[in-house]
């Protein structure tokens, strides 16, 4: 274990600077951890619909190398050359948030509440969430955005304007989509990022509030959105249709108890459909029970605390920004995911990273974790 941790150091050596160990390992050791609990939430569904127990294991696999390679990639751009290019990717990111919408193109998927939604892209065999990669894109104009603002000394510029118009644009697309779990993400993101740059607290508090109104109309008078807030307030009403994913949760994590049921005993999972995607946190549970979900959980805030002290050290300011979106990001994935699958909130449709099954989702997690690894990379780093 050794040798392999010694000569996974030495491939992403930096010339005289390598990234941090703590950080190769924990980033391993939830991909590896993610392999083993989607397996096991994704074996029923694989056998029922591919008549194959290894399909979403041999998909997610396969995506996972590609995620690898990806983050090696990552971690040795200069993460200045990506914002460089951020205003592109931005545009980019518009092309693909659109082409959701295109007969032919965009995959369109209907749902319980009626309501039909835009979130993939299908050319022929191959489908991509659009949404997903457009984080990257977004996290580094924002942060080249926010390096640059200065609230003391607002001069409303063209570029400037053109700026915001396009963040909002792409904040529309994805609540078109819609997208709500990401579009969540995004503005605590972008929230953050107004703090960092300076905005006074007390006008930002006076800002939120003064929306909250709009977002309350938004969510709980639009469609679909008002009938997930009725499911979230009594999902047993609704526990033979639109509620029965939330209510199966509650039944797995109750069954895994203390120390979680066998894996492999034939029963766990079978009434919790498509287990492995946004609710694998239920089945890991439910294999694992509550202690599991304990060591989890520290798992986790080791990995986001490691980064956090990384972060702190770094001296450039425009990395600072960007890591910390980067870090806010996922911090905030990771909690909403929770919420959702514990019925603190509503439903989002929102992915656990590392562990639910999907492509786009794990490949931006690893783009993400690359470009951070190339702004904290450290060379003999002792905390």
């Amino acid at each position: 274990m050794k040798n392999t941790f010694v000569f996974l150091q030495n491939v992403f050596k930096f010339g005289s600077s390598r990234i941090d160990g703590p950080f190769l390992y924990f980033i391993f050791l939830l991909f590896g951890l993610g392999i083993i609990v989607m397996y096991s939430a994704s074996v029923h569904p694989a056998e029922r619909e591919f008549s194959n127990p290894y399909y979403y294991l041999e998909k997610q696999v396969l995506w996972g190398s590609v995620s690898v390679f990806l983050f090696l990639v990552f971690s040795k751009i200069p993460y200045e050359f990506l914002v460089r290019w951020s205003f592109l990717l931005c545009l980019l990111s518009v092309a693909l948030l659109a082409a959701v919408f295109v007969p032919g193109l965009g995959k369109s998927v209907g749902t319980s509440y009626g309501r039909s939604f835009n979130r993939w892209i299908q050319i022929g065999g191959f489908q991509m969430q659009p949404s997903e990669f457009s984080k990257i894109s977004i996290l580094l104009f924002l942060s080249y955005f926010f390096y640059n603002f200065d609230f003391k000394k607002v001069i409303w510029d063209t570029k400037k304007i053109v700026s915001i118009i396009l963040i909002l644009f792409i904040l529309l697309l994805i609540v078109v989509e819609p997208a709500f779990g990401t579009t969540v993400e995004i503005l605590v993101v972008l929230f953050f990022f107004v703090l960092l740059a300076g905005f006074p607290i007390k006008r930002l508090v006076l800002l939120g509030v003064s929306i909250l109104p709009l977002l309350l109309i938004l969510v709980t008078q639009v469609g679909y959105r008002k009938k997930r807030i009725e499911i979230w307030l009594n999902p047993y009403q609704y526990r033979f249709d639109e509620g029965h994913q939330l209510v199966t949760s509650f039944r797995a994590f109750f069954d895994g108890g203390s120390f979680g049921r066998p894996i492999g005993t034939g029963y766990s999972h079978r009434y919790l459909a498509y287990s492995h995607t946004d609710f694998v946190l239920a089945t890991f549970v439910e294999d694992f029970g509550f202690l599991g979900f304990f060591c989890f959980f520290c798992l986790v805030l080791f990995f986001l605390y490691r980064v956090y002290a990384l972060l702190v050290r770094t001296k450039d300011k425009l990395g600072f920004f960007l890591g910390s979106g980067i870090l806010i990001l996922l911090s905030i994935q990771i909690l909403l995911n929770l919420f959702v699958v514990t019925g603190i909130v509503p439903v989002t449709g929102i992915s656990l990273p590392f562990l639910s099954y999907g492509g786009s989702s794990l490949l931006t997690i690893f783009i993400l974790l690359g470009i951070l690894a190339n702004i904290t990379r450290r060379e003999n780093l002792v905390l």
